[in-house]
């Protein structure tokens, strides 16, 4: 590690001591690497030095973890290799094994495991699968409706199923609850956040909507929608003054755009004044146009009629109440939303009951528990650290946390929990502008409260340290990412504003390339899909050629797959006798592109990646993805499933021709169609019966798995008879007890 050249900032995170540190590491920044190098110098300071297992390094996952094991590891190894008689090296390469280095929910399990009689909870408890937990939770849900309906004094309840439970059913009230639930357990204590939100509900007369959280956050809302409203107008009024003919549409526009910013004004005011303002804007007929462009007027009006449209909606949807009016209904949704917040608190008992009937665990109980074991509250109500927390403050010198803009707030509570108070021990790394996806409820807001509060100028116990020289790619590719965020990211969308502190630096040096045959490097691409033309030309068709064959729809799917196989291609082949060629780090120099340095980013794998698989594959492009289909979704189960169907009821002719297609039997399907030929109007089954009555080589075929078949089916009987045999045995038995 030590041949590594550090940048200032980053050395300044790998030495800095007895703090609380937030290091924003941007993409590419060498976090990883700067934190593995952080925990080197800790173990293997002469003067201060710190045992392995004395660090809690938490990662994000399971992979990160065992890679950063893996790493610290190394770098151990190699230290020894230059050090051989280091006892301290080689004492902390033997304590690696009991470092703990882990998720945040493997070291809650641990937690639990090791205390588990503070809980008052079976030692031998589990995780329980999905499956198992959706059915525990459908069972809870459906016994606690059933409860409340039995109820006699239970009209809140009933008006609450008639506001919010659907026209058929209480189905979407049951999804409420569920999904109510599921946010709560992000909060440290779900039972006194739903307390305290329906709280809110509870207005005196002396409320005020338009002070209040719900206009805050819908004004936030609404100024996005105008301030986009208010660009398009701009683009239209811009047009009519450059285009010969549209000058009639400018006092319309200039009018429309003026009462947009006449509504952006009044966001800033009070509720009561957008109300207003939205409604006095009118959209007025257009004076007719001749002789001006089609295009710039098709262009012009289009973008009015958007805004028109969404100005609407907003009319509809948001302001359709003034403030008065808004007071009431929430004074009208308190006992609602009360009722509603205590079903989700009564069905979090009673899951909680047959989870442990099961011996069973879910992942939001791993928090909870750990968290429940680290905490007592006392007399006064107020929330302390337990002597289980404190021995964990004592055993580690320092808590190390990776991709901090993901935690949540459980994980916020429970961490500060076990921190050191009289050394700050926190280090932090993360990225705010990585967090896009707010798994398991994550809070970035955790992590922009310390990044605006900490200091950068190195004084007090809570600092922060900025690494945003991007070390992984070429200047193309930051250049084009700081462009496209500089126009979409700000503090409204996307948590902060990308301003020239945030925006990527370069910080990779690659070799120049002094091959004339070579191509390296290039723009940034952005390809537009037409998702709906007609007359396109084939891959494997010249233009010119008839193809009167009828060639089934290409989904979305398919189409962005061929795009990016036809792209392949074209990187693998020369260009006017240049290739491209990539920089191999291990070798130090540039070589020949191969498929294996080529990676498609998904934003989600389950039902886009085997149709890229597919599709990547037909273009001769070896591929590989980590699916990670279930069991019961691999190709030898479904066959195998697909044969016991046809066991059981053979009459079914999408299993049948499964079975028939598989390795199993290997029927082409040109067989296949022959058979359907022959017969088309009955089952599958029944057309294999007809055409094995002949004498030809293919209807033996036939007759070999028709018999095959039969002995499975009299093998079926016989174990449901024997099945049911045992039944009557084991009741007269018991009859008999």
């Amino acid at each position: 590690m030590s041949e590594n050249k550090w940048t200032l900032e980053q050395q300044l995170a790998i030495d800095t001591r007895d703090c609380n540190l937030l290091v924003a590491a941007a993409a590419g920044a060498g976090k990883t690497a700067v934190l593995v190098e952080r925990i080197i110098k800790r173990i293997t300071n002469e003067d201060r030095p710190v045992d392995i297992d004395r660090l809690l390094v938490v990662t994000f996952t399971n992979a990160a973890a065992s890679e950063m094991r893996e790493r610290i590891g190394d770098a151990i190894s190699e230290a020894l290799d230059k050090n051989p008689e280091s006892k301290r090296l080689q004492t902390q390469l033997t304590l690696l094994n009991r470092a703990s280095i882990t998720t945040i929910h493997s070291f809650c399990l641990d937690i639990i495991r090791n205390n588990f009689h503070r809980l008052d909870m079976d030692p031998n408890f589990r995780i329980g699968d999905d499956t198992e937990t959706v059915l525990l939770k459908q069972e809870a849900i459906e016994e606690l409706f059933e409860e409340y309906y039995a109820k006699e004094d239970n009209q809140e309840f009933l008006n609450l199923v008639e506001c919010y439970g659907g026209s058929r059913d209480d189905s979407a009230l049951s999804d409420m609850v569920l999904n109510l639930y599921e946010f709560a357990k992000a909060s440290p204590w779900p039972e006194k956040w739903l307390s305290e939100v329906s709280e809110k509900f509870n207005i005196n007369d002396d409320f005020r909507f338009g002070s209040s959280d719900w206009a805050r956050v819908l004004l936030d809302s609404i100024k996005i929608e105008l301030t986009g409203l208010e660009s398009m107008m701009k683009k239209a009024v811009g047009m009519i003054k450059a285009t010969e003919g549209l000058e009639a549409y400018l006092p319309n526009f200039q009018l429309e755009l003026m009462g947009i910013q006449d509504l952006l004004n009044s966001c800033e005011t009070s509720w009561e004044s957008l109300y207003v303002s939205l409604q006095e804007l009118k959209f007025d007929r257009l004076k007719s146009v001749k002789n001006a462009d089609t295009f710039a007027k098709e262009a012009v009006v289009k973008i009015r009629d958007e805004v028109k449209k969404k100005i609407g909606r907003l009319k509809e949807d948001i302001l359709n109440k003034n403030s008065e009016m808004l007071e009431n209904e929430i004074k009208t949704l308190y006992p609602l939303m009360k009722c509603l917040c205590s079903l989700v608190i009564e069905f979090d008992k009673k899951y909680m009951e047959k989870k442990k009937e099961k011996g069973i665990i879910d992942f939001n109980d791993i928090e909870h528990f750990a968290l429940q074991i680290l905490t007592e509250v006392d007399e006064e109500g107020n929330i302390n650290p337990s002597d289980i927390a404190i021995g964990y403050r004592e055993k580690f010198d320092e808590i190390l946390i990776d991709e901090y803009q993901d935690s949540n707030l459980v994980q916020e509570v429970l961490l500060e929990t076990i921190a050191k108070k009289n050394i700050p021990n926190r280090f932090m790394v993360g990225d705010v502008k990585q967090s896009i996806y707010r798994f398991r409820q994550a809070k970035p807001e955790l992590f922009l409260e310390k990044y605006n509060k900490y200091s950068t100028d190195g004084v007090g116990n809570s600092k922060k340290i900025m690494l945003f020289k991007n070390f992984r790619s070429r200047l193309e590719v930051i250049e084009g990412t700081n462009y496209i965020f500089k126009k979409i990211m700000s503090a409204r969308i996307g948590e902060l504003d990308y301003t020239d502190t945030e925006r990527l630096n370069l910080g990779a040096n690659f070799k120049e390339n002094e091959e004339d045959s070579a191509v390296v490097g290039g723009p940034v691409e952005i390809h537009l899909i037409e998702k709906k033309i007609s007359g396109e030309v084939s891959e494997n068709q010249e233009e010119g050629s008839e193809d009167n064959s009828e060639e089934e729809p290409i989904d979305n799917i398919q189409l962005e797959a061929r795009m990016i196989a036809r792209k392949i291609k074209e990187l693998m082949r020369e260009f006017d006798g240049k290739k491209f060629k990539v920089f191999d780090k291990h070798i130090k120099d540039y070589r020949d592109l191969e498929f294996r340095d080529i990676v498609i980013l998904l934003r989600a794998t389950s039902n886009w990646a085997p149709v890229f698989l597919e599709e990547l594959t037909k273009a001769g492009i070896p591929t590989f993805a980590d699916t990670g289909v279930g069991y019961f979704e691999t190709t030898e189960i479904k066959t195998i499933i697909s044969l016991l169907q046809v066991i059981d009821n053979p009459m079914q002719d999408i299993p049948l021709l499964a079975v028939l297609k598989s390795p199993i039997f290997s029927f082409t399907p040109e067989e296949m169609i022959s058979i359907r030929i022959e017969e088309q109007e009955s089952t599958f089954y029944e057309a294999l019966h007809k055409i094995a009555k002949g004498k030809n080589e293919m209807a033996e075929r036939h007759k070999n798995f028709l018999h095959l078949l039969k002995g499975g089916r009299i093998r079926l009987s016989i174990c449901q008879q024997m099945n049911l045999f045992g039944i009557c045995i084991r009741k007269q038995v018991t009859m008999a007890m």
